[in-house]
């Protein structure tokens, strides 16, 4: 039995993580057969996680009527995802709080976080084996009353509307990632993207125009000046500020980065940037040891630059953007940083944003993963997230998580939407995951307790 549910979590890493072998092979040029070895290799560290968490539950040898076992079972699986989404700078993609996102155990978000919700959803699952195999109506009241709090904590508002809403407008340009870093035809991307955003400029459009990450390819200072006059020809057509990713160059080296130009910004500058902090493994910093295997790739701009831990918004009229690129809003727990209680009210962001490239990764369901991600982030911090991406998930997503408009994935186009900040803190912006690893320490401490009892 232990074997079978072993190779399950391994094949269901695999193929929750199987678009990593479309960015290394089709995109990157590696070899298929190292392609494949590459993926199949992150899945089984990613799994190991999870069977480390089967080998303990099943060390410990719960009975499965003790009222103790659903709590202690979801401790043990709780801190193994804790463990995978902070080790080795951490990889939290596929954690089980994703799972019920549209459940009503989604409703605890803004209390827990995503791993108090995926600690719920293990309680959920036994205490419903419970009730199944063993009759135990306390199990089914209890897992009734869970679910009952999580639907009315999904319609309680930690965090209130501030300013007058914001008129975004997130272009999605699906440059081809074959052609992206392409420089014969670096003119057409840039072109297309100007020509998806030219509605936005027109009267009553947007007050911020977004382009994902990684629209202009070349750092600002080495772009051609009709390049960068275009954003500000854009910014005075529109009076509105616009965003933009793209790779800048300081005297360490690049970072990946967002820069914000404003109807005022004067030529030849910008107005604000935002510096990518947590940087992907093997795609934006190359791990000790492995230059080799980042060699075999054909990846430019490889090898980042970390920015600060902790950036001001960028402030848009009324509102302040809260900035994250593509992998890092996988991490809540740095998401929340600007909203805590030290931090003053009127720094704190009011409207999270998330540009990403996921052209890395085809068509798959990487584009869904993530969209899911950025909406549990949204319920975390109580807070809008607008993304603006290359081929998907280009959305606007309200404080509550729901999705309130989205483009197609692949296709090229030009999504508007009136976003509302919201102020204030969630209990999960004020203690973090500080909670649900307490109480996940404490009933693995009594899960040992009960073995040696038994002993």
């Amino acid at each position: 039995m232990m074997r079978l549910a072993s190779l399950a979590v391994v094949l269901a890493y695999t193929a929750g993580l199987h678009w990593i072998y479309i960015s290394l092979h089709t995109y990157g040029e590696m070899p298929a057969w190292l392609a494949a070895l590459a993926t199949l290799l992150l899945s089984l560290y990613v799994a190991l996680y999870a069977l480390g968490a089967l080998a303990l539950i099943r060390w410990l040898r719960l009975g499965t009527q003790q009222w103790a076992a659903p709590f202690v079972i979801a401790a043990v699986v709780t801190l193994a995802e804790w463990c995978r989404g902070t080790i080795f700078t951490g990889f939290p993609w596929l954690g089980l709080g994703y799972l019920a996102i549209d459940t009503p155990l989604a409703g605890y978000a803004p209390v827990v976080g995503v791993y108090g919700v995926g600690f719920l959803s293990v309680l959920a699952v036994m205490w419903a084996a419970q009730t199944i195999r063993h009759r135990s109506w306390p199990a089914f009241g209890t897992l009734l009353l869970v679910l009952a709090g999580g639907i009315g904590l999904g319609h309680h508002r930690f965090t209130e509307s501030t300013g007058a809403p914001l008129k975004v407008a997130l272009v999605q340009g699906a440059i081809e990632q074959s052609m992206k870093f392409d420089p014969n035809r670096e003119a057409q991307a840039l072109q297309t993207h100007l020509e998806i955003a030219r509605p936005a400029a027109g009267p009553g459009g947007a007050h911020l125009i977004v382009f994902p990450e990684t629209a202009m390819v070349r750092p600002w200072d080495l772009a051609p000046p009709d390049y960068r006059e275009a954003f500000y020809r854009l910014t005075q057509t529109a009076g509105a500020s616009v965003m933009l990713g793209l790779p800048l160059r300081d005297a360490d080296g690049y970072r990946n980065s967002l820069i914000a130009i404003h109807e005022s910004t004067p030529s030849g500058s910008f107005a604000a940037r935002y510096d990518k902090h947590h940087l992907v493994p093997f795609g934006e910093f190359i791990p000790w040891g492995f230059r080799w295997f980042v060699d075999l790739m054909k990846m430019p701009l490889g090898d980042f630059q970390r920015g600060a831990k902790r950036q001001d918004p960028i402030a848009v009229r009324d509102q302040r953007i809260g900035v994250n690129i593509c992998f890092e809003d996988l991490f809540g727990e740095e998401i929340i940083a600007p909203l805590s209680p030290e931090v003053p009210a009127a720094q704190q962001p009011t409207i999270l944003l998330n540009i990403s490239n996921l052209a890395w990764f085809g068509n798959t369901i990487a584009l869904s993963q993530h969209l899911a991600i950025s909406r549990m982030r949204a319920m975390e911090t109580g807070r809008p997230m607008i993304r603006a991406t290359n081929t998907g998930a280009t959305a606007a997503i309200d404080h509550r998580g729901v999705v309130t408009d989205q483009i197609a994935f692949g296709g090229p186009g030009l999504l508007f939407a009136q976003v509302k900040g919201m102020q204030g803190i969630t209990p999960y912006s004020r203690w973090g995951n500080l909670p649900v690893l307490a109480i996940s320490l404490l009933f693995f401490v009594i899960g040992i307790a009960l073995k040696a009892r038994r002993a």
